[in-house]
């Protein structure tokens, strides 16, 4: 009897213990660890941008919970509108913890993922297991190896506050007016002219989206020349590290006239236009979400492009 008292003690202060670390989180009958009103992030589909829907995560330890809010991510949402940013073949392979700190090790396949597909799940994965509040921070490894960004340099580890992408949509989103540096080419063919120009953006969109819509509209200025062909559409785009990753359609290759000096204004009219931005030193162009190794046969695609302020006159 003494040593049944004993474990029921025992079991006591676990519990306490538990609960006294955790705020939102107790264990219920089945000694499952839960976390009630975790944010799963998925990516909206129209705006491309993350969203949460809140969910129920438990486990048996907090390795668990982590772990089953991965997999919780690659099930299929409740909203229509979302679809999941983890692809269904990308596994936990191990989750640990350590004083807050996570490392997420997830399975080879994660490497197939695109780069635009990898940075969604990057963001979803971070700003999800960052909600759970007894995690600080997280770092993402492959296969036993840490993530790096596009310089070679770990990515390392990751809190709530490193976090910029907006994964809450307002109802009514707050729109300002913002001036931005277009390049359209010359009447000549041989340069590039800069045309400042007003839009009105909402924080919803990237304001990336909104300087390559501008230029696919053409120039409003006398003596600027669209570059980029009116049928173009932007299948996605999204910055990361300094670079920006534009996805276009394929009548941005199909629908331009050709030709090494129209081609060249063509990219340099994006690339310094959305280098124009302080988070953008470099762009990344894929056509319908393939990496290209080249344009239209003169320019190599392979590689992401910095500015080229000597074609602006």
């Amino acid at each position: 009897m003494r040593r049944y008292r004993l474990f029921f003690v025992i079991l006591i202060f676990i519990a306490v213990a538990a609960s006294a670390v955790v705020f939102v989180v107790h264990r219920n009958s089945s000694n499952n660890v839960i976390n009630h009103g975790l944010d799963i992030y998925y990516i909206e589909t129209e705006t491309k941008r993350l969203k949460a829907e809140n969910n129920v995560v438990s486990g048996k330890s907090e390795e668990e919970i982590i772990i089953n809010a991965v997999n919780i991510m690659k099930s299929k949402p409740k909203n229509e509108k979302l679809t999941t940013a983890v692809p269904e073949n990308v596994e936990v392979i191990e989750a640990v913890i350590t004083d807050g700190n996570v490392v997420i090790n997830f399975s080879p396949e994660y490497r197939e993922m695109g780069k635009s597909d990898e940075m969604y799940c990057r963001s979803a994965v971070l700003k999800t297991i960052t909600g759970i509040n007894f995690v600080n921070t997280v770092e993402i490894y492959v296969d036993g190896e840490t993530l790096k960004k596009t310089d070679g340099t770990p990515v390392g580890p990751v809190g709530a506050d490193d976090i910029i992408t907006n994964g809450e949509l307002r109802a009514e989103p707050e729109t300002s007016v913002k001036i931005v540096t277009l390049y359209f080419a010359n009447l000549n063919g041989d340069g590039l002219n800069a045309e400042e120009r007003r839009i009105e953006v909402n924080k919803n969109q990237p304001i990336e989206r909104y300087i390559v819509e501008e230029l696919i509209k053409g120039p409003q200025e006398e003596g600027n020349v669209a570059t980029v062909p009116a049928e173009t559409k932007i299948r996605d785009i999204s910055t990361m590290d300094g670079i920006c990753y534009i996805d276009l359609s394929a009548e941005f290759v199909t629908r331009h006239n050709g030709g090494t000096s129209g081609e060249t204004l063509t990219i340099y009219s994006i690339v310094n236009s959305l280098a124009a931005l302080d988070n953008v030193e470099r762009v990344q162009f894929l056509i319908e979400g393939e990496r290209q190794e080249e344009y239209k046969g003169h320019i190599s695609f392979g590689q992401p492009f910095e500015p080229d302020y000597d074609l602006v006159l």
